[in-house]
């Protein structure tokens, strides 16, 4: 009979031919794993620009449809406040908060109407709120995929936290004046830098991760010396060529190069609004033309600082 002919001859595979076999797939998972990590970080990076060109073109068509005024870094608009504690005369708000209708987010914008029908705040308006009183939804625009923090930020009741920071020389605090589109950008929309990245959570003195910034606040990375009242980023003045990008930091950077602010009720060693990327090699940064570049790690503090200057008229260096 053919057939038990065939099985007696059948045999199993022997120990070294399975530990062979194990060893060639553990080669390969080796060798797919890091072109894997590689793709996956790739999507990140492209979701990341996506999401830094759609904040540089709202800005756009907010400018557009307020007759060329952008939105302020704090504060009312499109009116001015009478002075940085005169709430409720008007909306009161971050640069973020004001791009949410043009970044399709006209609801969550509606929601934050004051009761009174004068306008928008993120803090005192009808929507629901977190503890403290402050704005608790997170944005998906307003996210990297690549930042290793934001997930913890419903900690404890902390509101909201986003990945980006915007440029507080461009972005003033509103009675400080605001910055027109484009003709306050004298140097060239194509050459300053709008957006760029940062990590939304820093660590506290006792390791564990605290809130860098809310989406809804003032989040300017550069900031101009002569403003005050929220536009120093909590302490932390980032100005000038010295204040470089932070290039691939591990998530407990904020414990280099800061100081302990007592912002949350203790002390915390944060890294409030400074410009620093999760990805390998560069970081992100959203231009005044909508474009997005991904700036090299070796960049000078100059050229860096040169591209964040929106009318001084200086040229970017070879390494841009």
């Amino acid at each position: 009979m053919p057939f038990l002919r065939m099985r007696s001859r059948w045999r199993g595979f022997t120990l070294i031919e399975l530990l062979v076999v194990i060893a060639i797939i553990a080669i390969l998972i080796g060798l797919l794993l890091p072109a894997v990590q590689k793709v996956r970080e790739a999507a990140a990076r492209v979701q990341c620009q996506n999401n830094l060109h759609q904040m540089s073109i709202a800005v756009q068509n907010c400018a557009d449809t307020n007759g060329g005024k952008m939105p302020p870094g704090l504060g009312g608009y499109p009116i001015i406040a009478t002075s940085p504690t005169a709430r409720g005369t008007s909306s009161y708000g971050g640069c973020l908060f004001y791009l949410l209708p043009y970044i399709e987010q006209q609801n969550l914008f509606n929601a934050c109407a004051l009761a009174n029908g004068n306008g928008y705040d993120p803090e005192r308006g009808i929507l629901p709120q977190s503890q403290g009183g402050y704005l608790k939804e997170l944005v998906k625009t307003y996210q990297c995929p690549s930042d290793p923090t934001w997930g913890s930020g419903f900690k404890s009741g902390w509101a909201a936290v986003g990945s980006y920071v915007f440029n507080g020389m461009i972005f003033l605090s509103d009675w400080l004046g605001y910055s027109y589109y484009p003709a306050t950008i004298t140097d060239g929309t194509s050459n300053t830098i709008f957006f760029t990245e940062t990590y939304s959570m820093g660590t506290a003195t006792n390791g564990s991760l605290q809130p860098n910034l809310w989406w809804w606040d003032y989040n300017g990375f550069e900031t101009k010396p002569d403003t005050n009242y929220y536009t120093d980023c909590g302490g932390f003045n980032y100005w000038g060529p010295a204040y470089v990008p932070l290039i691939t930091p591990n998530p407990q950077y904020c414990n280099t190069n800061t100081a302990q602010e007592d912002t949350w009720g203790g002390l915390f060693s944060v890294c409030s609004c400074r410009a620093t990327s999760p990805h390998t090699g560069g970081i992100n940064a959203g231009m005044g033309d909508g474009s997005v570049r991904f700036i090299a790690q070796g960049i000078s503090g100059n050229t860096w600082f040169f591209a964040c200057t929106p009318n001084y008229g200086d040229v970017l260096g070879s390494d841009w």
